[in-house]
């Protein structure tokens, strides 16, 4: 800028000064484009970057790593709002695996425009709160003008340890030849 204006000392002195200014004020642009991002935003502004992207529920109790995870996924989440993939989607950072069966794919059919949810728990036990919690979650994503059933299951991962021993001998016995 310092060769746009030539012409009096006020000129060249408030050309300076606003140089100066537009310096200080550029030095922060780049960080801008780290907050839209779940994974770079600041954690004290990522309720803020939530809330922009119109996630349905926010604890401030759940990990930071969780947080950015709901985060990520509502942008996933509201393309395919009112899916079998949302409600999966919905469910998989708290550790929820969830199967679907609407109405037409039961044996015999059910009532017209429901739909039924298996939800699969592990790492925790089935109590009242959590079943709370899955409603919540299901009822923000789904379509608002179906009705569904819900029924948790509880999952174990059990690791069979298995071992095996083989032992074998042989016992040889050497006369004198006589």
């Amino acid at each position: 800028m310092s060769g746009l204006l030539r012409g009096s000392e006020l000129q060249s002195t408030l050309q300076q000064v606003s140089n100066q200014l537009l310096t200080s004020l550029n030095n922060g642009v780049e960080d801008i484009a780290t907050l839209w991002t779940p994974q770079t935003c600041p954690e004290p502004l990522l309720p803020w970057l939530a809330w922009s992207q119109s996630v349905q529920e926010w604890d401030e109790q759940w990990s930071l790593d969780l947080k950015r995870q709901v985060v990520a996924n509502s942008f996933d989440q509201h393309r395919h709002l009112g899916t079998r993939y949302a409600i999966t989607k919905a469910l998989q950072p708290f550790n929820l695996g969830a199967q679907i069966t609407e109405w037409f794919e039961h044996s015999p059919m059910r009532e017209a425009g429901t739909f039924h949810v298996d939800v699969y728990v592990s790492n925790q036990g089935i109590d009242l709160p959590l079943i709370q919690e899955t409603r919540r979650r299901i009822d923000s994503v789904k379509r608002k003008s179906v009705d569904y059933s819900i029924q948790m299951h509880l999952q174990g991962n059990l690791g069979v340890a298995t071992t095996g021993v083989f032992c074998s001998s042989t016992m040889t016995t050497i006369f004198p030849l006589s």
